[in-house]
């Protein structure tokens, strides 16, 4: 969609915003920086779990099982365990014909 210009911040950040007040518990903002709207928060007790900026991960805390270490609610996801800080993951994929 090279004929439009970007989608405003502010725009993502009020979309969020509703996707939020609907009920939906795993609501993003991305590709663009907004440490809020990209951390996952626990849906039980909001702590946040995953913090992000951009493509950083500053903030990792999932239980060994992908609960909140808070409450044990579970968490929505596929998660792995890190014994440090992760930063940029560039994970490479091989496309095949």
């Amino acid at each position: 969609m090279t004929d439009v210009p970007p989608t405003p911040p502010a725009t993502l950040t009020r979309a969020r915003a509703i996707a939020l007040s609907e009920g939906l518990q795993y609501v993003y903002t991305g590709n663009v920086h907004d440490a809020e709207g990209a951390t996952t928060y626990c849906p039980a007790c909001r702590t946040p779990l995953i913090m992000r900026d951009w493509h950083d991960i500053e903030h990792y805390r999932l239980s060994r099982r992908g609960t909140c270490p808070d409450c044990c609610a579970p968490i929505a996801g596929r998660f792995e365990q890190f014994d440090r800080q992760v930063g940029r993951r560039r994970i490479p994929i091989r496309i095949g014909h």
